[in-house]
């Protein structure tokens, strides 16, 4: 695979945290089912939901195209925890992500390879 781009983003977990709580339809319009699962299922909720929606942002800017909707983009976490990228109409492209999040901020990082 050969190198096509990096991305960073950093959130803070309130904006977060307010989107979901004063929103309903926030969830649904950012996040897939099984992601939404995943956060929901953890006491610090509002941190993973964070660290998701940063780690999109980052895959957007690795790739350069902010066309792409943030519902397209699905970080899944493998069994060790490692995130993962899916995007349904970018099938030539890998991603490596890392996040890391705290009760305040999220942050990730995104280096996307065309394949």
């Amino acid at each position: 695979m050969k190198p096509y781009g990096i991305g960073v983003d950093i959130i803070e977990t309130e904006r977060i945290r307010k989107s979901v709580s004063g929103n309903p339809k926030f969830l649904k319009r950012f996040f897939s089912a099984s992601e939404t699962a995943y956060c929901l299922k953890y006491k610090n909720k509002y941190e993973r939901f964070a660290a998701k929606f940063s780690a999109k942002e980052a895959v957007i800017k690795a790739l350069g195209d902010k066309s792409i909707p943030l519902k397209d983009i699905e970080i899944v976490n493998e069994f060790s925890g490692k995130p993962v990228a899916k995007i349904r109409k970018k099938k030539n492209f890998g991603f490596m992500i890392s996040v890391s999040h705290t009760e305040n901020y999220a942050c990730a990082v995104c280096m996307a390879f065309k394949k």
